[in-house]
C-alpha cells in the first residue's frame, strides 16, 4: 500500500515538473522570438542611418542616430550603433571620436551571441582603428589593427570584413614603400566578387595599384588601372574616389613633364574634395599642387598650398602629413633664404616625428605581422600539398586501372585464345586509328603553319603601311611646329609695333605739352607788350611832359602804376596751372601723374604727408615742384621703359622730401650725360637751395631723392 502511494506521488510530482519545464520553455521561446524580432526591427532602423550616410546626408543621419540611441533596447543594437558612430566620424575625419566608438564596439561585442557576427564586428572595428592610425601617420599601429582584423575572421569564410582589412594592410605596405607585398594583397582584394561591396574594395585596389605603377614609372599600366577605377567611380557616383583618381592621373602627367595637364587634374580634385568635405583628400591635393609649384620655382604660391594642407592636417591630427609638410616648407624657406624659419620648421618636423615614434612603440605589431605572413605561407604550402596529393592519387588510380586491365587481359587470354585474337585485332584497329589521328594532326599542323604565314604577311603589310603614315605624321608635326614658330614671331613683331605706336603717342603727348607751353609764353609776351608795355609807355610820356606841381597829374600816374602792378600780378597768377586756383596742390599733382600714367600704360602710386600742410606751401615752391615732377615723369616715359612709377611727398619739420622711383632699365650715374631736362631739374632745385641724390644702376630702376628747405 505504501509503495503504491509512493509511486503515485512520484508520478504526480513528475507530471507537475514536466508541465513547469514545458511552460518555461514556451516562455523562453516567446521571449527569444520577441528578442529576435526586436533585433531585426532595430537593425532595419540602423540600416536607414547608413543609407542617409551613403547618400551624403551626414547631418541628418547623425541627428536621427542620437534620437534612435535613446529608443533602442537590444544590447546587440548598441554595438551596431557604436559601429555606426565610428563610421560617421571616420567620414568626418574626426579621428579621436572614431577610435573611441570603434574601441567601444570591441568592448561591447560580448553582447553578441552569434560567433560569426561577433567576428565580423571585431574585423570592422579593427579596420576602422587601422584606418584612423593610417590617417594619423601611425603605420605600425595601423598594421597591427588590420592584422588583428584579418585574424578575427580568417577561421571563417573570407567575407567583406576580411578583404577590407587586407586592403588596409596593403595600403600600409604601400606607404612604407613595400610595393611587392602591397601589389600582392591589392590584387588579392580584386578576387572579392560580392556585388554589395565590390565598389569600395575594387575602387581602392585599382587606384592603389595604379599609384604604385605610377611610382615605378610604368605609366601605361598605371593609367589602365586608374581608368578602371574612374569608371567604377562614375557608375557608383563616388566623389572621394573621383577626387583621388584625378590626383593620381595628375601625378602621372607631372612625372611626364606635362605640368598644365597635371594642374588641371589637381584643381579638379580640389574642387570635388572641398564640395564634399573630404578633408584628407584636400590635404593630399594641396600637397601635390604645392610640390608642382615648387618644381616650377613658384615658391610663394607653393608655400600657400602647403600652409592650407598644414592647417587641415593639424585640425584633423594627420601626423604623417604634418611631418611631410614641415619638411617641404623648410625646403621653400631655404630657397627663399629664410634660414631662421627653416630651422624652426626642422624643429617642428622632429617633434612630429618623435610623436609618431612614441605612439608606435608596440611589440605585438611585428609578432602579428610575422604571424600573418607565416599563415599566408602555410596556406600556400597547404594548397601545394593538396594539389600534389591529388596528383599522386590520380597516378595511383591510373596504375591500379592499368593493373586491373592487364589482369583482365591475362584471365581472358587463359580462358579463350579467340579473345586474344580479338584483342590483337582491337589493338591493330587502335593502331590504325592512331595513324589516322597522326595524319589529322599533321594536317592541322600544316593549317596552323599556313595561318602563321598568313599572319606574318598581314603583319609585314601593316608595317609597310604604318611607316608612311608615321612619316606623314612626323612631317605634319614638323609643319605644325614651324607654324607655331611663325605665329610666335608674328606675335613678337606685332608686340614691337604696338610698343612703337605707344612710344609715338607718348612723344606726341609730350610735343603737345611743349607746344602748349610755347603758346602760353607767346600769350604772356603779348600781354607784356600790349597791356603792361603800353601802360609803361604812357606813364613814361606823362612823366616827360607833365608838371609835378599838379596834383591831378600825379594822381593819374599813380592810378596807371597801380593798374600796371595789378596786371603783372594777374599775369604771374595765370602762369600757374589754372587748377591751382580751383583745387588743392596735391590733388592737381596726383591727377596729372594719374592721367599721364594711364596714357603711357604705367602703374602709378602717389602719397603726400601731411597732405594739408603741403597744399598750403608757397606758390613759388608749388610751381617749381610741379615742373620738376613733370620733367621726371617725362624722362621716365621717354628713356626708362618702366612699368611702375611711385611719387612720395613728405613735409618733415622745415624740409620737403620728394621721392620719385621707377622700375625701368636704370642708368649708370657716373657715365650718364645730362640732358637739358635734367639740367633744368637741377637748376630749379638749386634755385630753391635744395639737394638731389640719385640711386640707379642698369636693370634695377632709378630713385630720385630731393630735399627742399621750407622757410
Amino acid at each position: 500500500m505504501s509503495n503504491s502511494y509512493f509511486k503515485k506521488s512520484a508520478y504526480i510530482v513528475l507530471f507537475f515538473v514536466v508541465i513547469m519545464v514545458n511552460a518555461q520553455e514556451t516562455k523562453n521561446k516567446k521571449q527569444n522570438t520577441k528578442l529576435i524580432e526586436l533585433i531585426a526591427k532595430e537593425k532595419a532602423e540602423i540600416n536607414t542611418l547608413y543609407e542617409l550616410l551613403n547618400n551624403r546626408k551626414r547631418q541628418e543621419a547623425y541627428k536621427n542616430a542620437h534620437i534612435m540611441l535613446k529608443k533602442i533596447k537590444a544590447k546587440e543594437s548598441i554595438v551596431r550603433m557604436d559601429l555606426f558612430f565610428a563610421n560617421y566620424f571616420n567620414r568626418e575625419a574626426v579621428l579621436d571620436s572614431t577610435l573611441h566608438y570603434a574601441n567601444r564596439a570591441l568592448k561591447n561585442s560580448s553582447y553578441i551571441i552569434n560567433d560569426t557576427l561577433r567576428s565580423n564586428v571585431h574585423a570592422t572595428s579593427y579596420n576602422l582603428i587601422g584606418l584612423c592610425n593610417n590617417k594619423r601617420g601611425l603605420m605600425e599601429a595601423s598594421k597591427k589593427a588590420h592584422l588583428k582584423g584579418i585574424e578575427s575572421v580568417d577561421k571563417y569564410e573570407k567575407s567583406f570584413s576580411y578583404y577590407v582589412n587586407l586592403h588596409g594592410l596593403a595600403n600600409v605596405y604601400m606607404k612604407q614603400g613595400d610595393h611587392i607585398n602591397a601589389l600582392k594583397y591589392f590584387k588579392q582584394c580584386l578576387e572579392y566578387k560580392s556585388e554589395d561591396e565590390i565598389g569600395e574594395i575594387a575602387i581602392g585596389s585599382y587606384i592603389n595599384i595604379g599609384t604604385i605603377y605610377g611610382v615605378q614609372k610604368k605609366f601605361e599600366s598605371s593609367n589602365l588601372y586608374l581608368k578602371k577605377a574612374n569608371q567604377i567611380c562614375k557608375d557608383t557616383d563616388n566623389k572621394d574616389c573621383q577626387a583621388i583618381t584625378a590626383i593620381n592621373i595628375g601625378s602621372n602627367y607631372q612625372d611626364l613633364g606635362d605640368y598644365d595637364q597635371a594642374m588641371k587634374y589637381y584643381k579638379e580634385s580640389l574642387i570635388i574634395a572641398k564640395e564634399n568635405q573630404l578633408f584628407q583628400t584636400q590635404v593630399y591635393v594641396n600637397e601635390y599642387i604645392g610640390h608642382l609649384l615648387y618644381t616650377q620655382k613658384n615658391y610663394t604660391d607653393s608655400k600657400l598650398y602647403y600652409l592650407n594642407a598644414l592647417t587641415l592636417s593639424i585640425k584633423h591630427n594627420f601626423l604623417s602629413n604634418q611631418k611631410d609638410i614641415y619638411m617641404r616648407l623648410k625646403d621653400i624657406a631655404v630657397k627663399e633664404g629664410d634660414y631662421k624659419n627653416a630651422y624652426a620648421l626642422i624643429d617642428r618636423y622632429s617633434q612630429t616625428q618623435d610623436s609618431i615614434i612614441t605612439l608606435e612603440k608596440d611589440k605585438e605589431i611585428n609578432e602579428l605581422d610575422i604571424k600573418f605572413k607565416t599563415l599566408q605561407k602555410e596556406n600556400e604550402i597547404k594548397d601545394l600539398v593538396f594539389e600534389n596529393n591529388n596528383k599522386f592519387l590520380q597516378l595511383k588510380n591510373q596504375e591500379k586501372a592499368i593493373e586491373n586491365l592487364n589482369l583482365q587481359k591475362t584471365i581472358e587470354g587463359k580462358k579463350n585464345e579467340n579473345s586474344l585474337l580479338r584483342l590483337r585485332e582491337s589493338s591493330q584497329n587502335k593502331a590504325n586509328q592512331i595513324k589516322l589521328l597522326k595524319k589529322e594532326q599533321q594536317l592541322k599542323d600544316s593549317e596552323i603553319q599556313r595561318q602563321k604565314e598568313t599572319r606574318k604577311i598581314i603583319f609585314i603589310g601593316f608595317i609597310i603601311i604604318l611607316i608612311p603614315v608615321i612619316a606623314l605624321l612626323i612631317v605634319y608635326y614638323q609643319k605644325q611646329k614651324a607654324q607655331i614658330l611663325i605665329n610666335t614671331k608674328q606675335k613678337e613683331i606685332s608686340e614691337q609695333k604696338n610698343k612703337s605706336l605707344l612710344k609715338e603717342q607718348e612723344l606726341e603727348l609730350i610735343k603737345a605739352q611743349v607746344e602748349g607751353q610755347d603758346k602760353e609764353r607767346l600769350r604772356i609776351a603779348q600781354e607784356l607788350h600790349d597791356s603792361i608795355g603800353g601802360n609803361l609807355a604812357a606813364i613814361k610820356l606823362q612823366l616827360s611832359n607833365s608838371d609835378f606841381g599838379k596834383e591831378r597829374e600825379i594822381k593819374n600816374i599813380n592810378n596807371q602804376i597801380n593798374d600796371t602792378y595789378n596786371q603783372v600780378r594777374s599775369l604771374s597768377h595765370n602762369m600757374l596751372p589754372k587748377r591751382f586756383n580751383q583745387n588743392k596742390f596735391c590733388d592737381v599733382l596726383e591727377d596729372y601723374q594719374k592721367k599721364l600714367a594711364e596714357v603711357s600704360k604705367l602703374t602709378a602710386s602717389f602719397s603726400a604727408y601731411p597732405r594739408k600742410d603741403i597744399d598750403h606751401l608757397n606758390e613759388k615752391i608749388q610751381v617749381e615742384i610741379y615742373t620738376i615732377v613733370q620733367e621726371l615723369i617725362t624722362n621716365t616715359i621717354k628713356h626708362a621703359y618702366a612699368k611702375k612709377i611711385e611719387l612720395q611727398l613728405n613735409l618733415i619739420q622745415n624740409s620737403l622730401n620728394i621721392m620719385f622711383e621707377d622700375d625701368g632699365i636704370g642708368f649708370n650715374t657716373k657715365n650718364n650725360k645730362e640732358g637739358i631736362g635734367f639740367i633744368n631739374i637741377k637748376n630749379r632745385i638749386n634755385s630753391l637751395k635744395g639737394t638731389i641724390n640719385i640711386d640707379s644702376s642698369l636693370s634695377r630702376g632709378s630713385i630720385f631723392n630731393i630735399e627742399i628747405p621750407i622757410s
